[in-house]
């Protein structure tokens, strides 16, 4: 087993990040996707209303969500990655609706997932993007 294993809220958006990626590309319902994370080994690292409530409501909410991050992008939605939109929508969600998670807490979170999961880079963009949209919502 990996030594300091992330926690479930962690857990909850490393499936959550791949549940908006796989929506993106393939345009699978939510129910689709949370059922097929149900049943994957690491289910039980996961905090499992937590991961519901950040997949169903980020793709319920996508529109606003990105009329809240577009602003926030140098330059074209466009350019971005699959990747990096899903972590912009899950993160956007929780800065919005989440208050009680630390905007400090989303954005590193969202920068270790990137990392692991995104582009070369791509953490640069996201970090920008986050502080921005943290900015805007919450300052």
């Amino acid at each position: 087993m990996d030594e300091g294993l992330p926690h479930k809220r962690h857990w909850s958006r490393r499936f959550a990040l791949q549940s908006l990626y796989q929506w993106q590309l393939a345009g699978h319902s939510a129910d689709d996707l949370i059922a097929q994370y149900a049943d994957d080994e690491n289910w039980h690292k996961v905090d499992q209303p937590y991961f519901e409530e950040i997949v169903r409501e980020s793709i319920k909410l996508s529109d606003q969500l990105n009329e809240i991050i577009t602003p926030c992008v140098d330059g074209s939605m466009a350019r971005i990655g699959p990747v990096e939109k899903a972590i912009l929508l899950y993160a956007t969600y929780e800065m919005q609706y989440k208050r009680e998670i630390p905007k400090d807490v989303i954005i590193s979170e969202a920068i270790i997932l990137c990392k692991k999961f995104g582009a070369s880079g791509g953490y640069k963009l996201i970090n920008g993007v986050l502080d921005k949209v943290s900015e805007k919502l919450l300052d």
